[in-house]
């Protein structure tokens, strides 16, 4: 099942310059899309280091020039980045809400939740979840770009804050709810880093779920 979440997910939306190979079908969002994936790339390969105008036509495979011409200095280019990082984060989370139908299924609660997590281990989603972070580092004196960044993160504390909620029998007090949302994403943060690193602390969506499910619990006997 978790294959099948991973085709729809790419469906919805995960486009990369690759897919757009006819030149002489000039059309100005798909060709700034194409360098804002070129430089998610860049980012999430080389860090923050390897990304440049001149790299990310490169990486692009479009004429010396072209990613200047569209974004005028790094910051425009990074705060591409970031916009292109964020649509398709959403996506990938509004795939998993539409596979969940608002039904108890293995795509809602929390272990629709260590899913989604766990395609961040692969590709293409490890290497944006780098570039994710690279840019979090930059947006500490970029406001502009935390707004970006923060979109998505609003989305994913919406969604895993329904998740942890669906998991419950009864309903939560709202407070509760919060410290157990906030809590658990403290943890999942160090599970998406440690996929960065290059060393798991999870391998699969079964082991992350239980240990989420650890998680909420202790929380819950922490407030009794």
């Amino acid at each position: 099942m978790l294959g099948a979440a991973t085709d729809g997910l790419v469906r919805a939306g995960v486009v990369y310059h690759q897919d757009i190979t006819e030149p002489k079908r000039y059309n100005a969002p798909l060709r700034r899309q194409q360098l804002a994936d070129a430089a998610i790339t860049l980012l999430g390969t080389e860090g923050g280091r390897g990304l440049s105008h001149p790299r990310v036509d490169k990486q692009a495979l479009v004429p010396p020039g072209t990613t200047s011409y569209y974004f005028r200095t790094r910051k425009a280019l990074l705060q591409a980045a970031a916009e292109r990082v964020t649509e398709l984060g959403a996506a990938d989370l509004s795939k998993m809400t539409e596979l969940a139908g608002g039904e108890v299924t293995e795509y809602a609660g929390t272990k629709g939740l260590a899913q989604l997590v766990i395609l961040s281990s692969n590709e293409p989603w490890l290497t944006r979840t780098r570039a994710r972070y690279e840019l979090m580092l930059t947006a500490r004196l970029e406001p502009e770009l935390a707004a970006s960044l923060l979109e998505f993160a609003a989305k994913l504390y919406g969604l895993a804050r329904d998740a942890i909620a669906n998991w419950h029998e009864e309903q939560l007090d709202s407070t509760l709810l919060d410290e157990q949302t906030r809590t658990v994403l403290t943890y999942i943060e160090g599970v998406l880093l440690s996929f960065v690193h290059g060393y798991p602390a999870v391998t699969d969506a079964d082991q992350l779920d239980r240990r989420i499910r650890a998680i909420l619990r202790s929380v819950t006997a922490e407030t009794q």
